[in-house]
């Protein structure tokens, strides 16, 4: 499951093993999406799962289409850098995946702006928002990567 911030949640032999993926090109090969957006969208998410948000950033910037946003959207968030996240997250405007989270997540994503807030406000010490915002996260990850396969 992803940090909040930037890095991954547990630096373990699972995350080096990506990263080795991501580096070697094995896993973009491996990837069974519709279409090479949709590979190249999934290779962008599958950087901010192995917590380098740099490599995540060279890859959706240069993507024009929502999605390209959303993952940018997600690495400025985890970065930090909040309003650059919500500019990201408005470019996104509507999306099957926001609606998504809306109805699964309830109360925890009314919108990716009040969700950049939460994941602020949590990053400055509220455990009990961290742990929530945390799974908000891990689940709008599934759900953009299931998304962009699916492209």
């Amino acid at each position: 499951m992803p940090d909040l911030g930037d890095g991954s949640r547990s630096g373990g032999e699972g995350v080096a093993t990506l990263q080795s993926l991501l580096r070697s090109n094995d896993i973009a090969k491996s990837i069974n999406a519709s279409s090479p957006l949709g590979a190249q969208l999934c290779t962008s998410g599958l950087w901010l799962l192995a917590g380098d948000l740099d490599r995540s950033h060279r890859i959706s910037q240069d993507i024009d289409e929502k999605e390209g946003s959303f993952w940018h959207g997600i690495m400025h968030r985890r970065e930090g850098d909040f309003s650059n996240a919500k500019y990201w997250f408005r470019r996104v405007g509507k999306h099957p995946v926001i609606t998504q989270l809306a109805e699964i997540c309830g109360d925890h994503f009314r919108s990716p702006e009040e969700f950049v807030d939460a994941c602020a406000e949590a990053t400055r010490g509220s455990t009990q928002l961290y742990g929530q915002c945390q799974d908000v996260q891990w689940k709008e990850w599934q759900s953009l990567m299931a998304y962009c396969v699916a492209l």
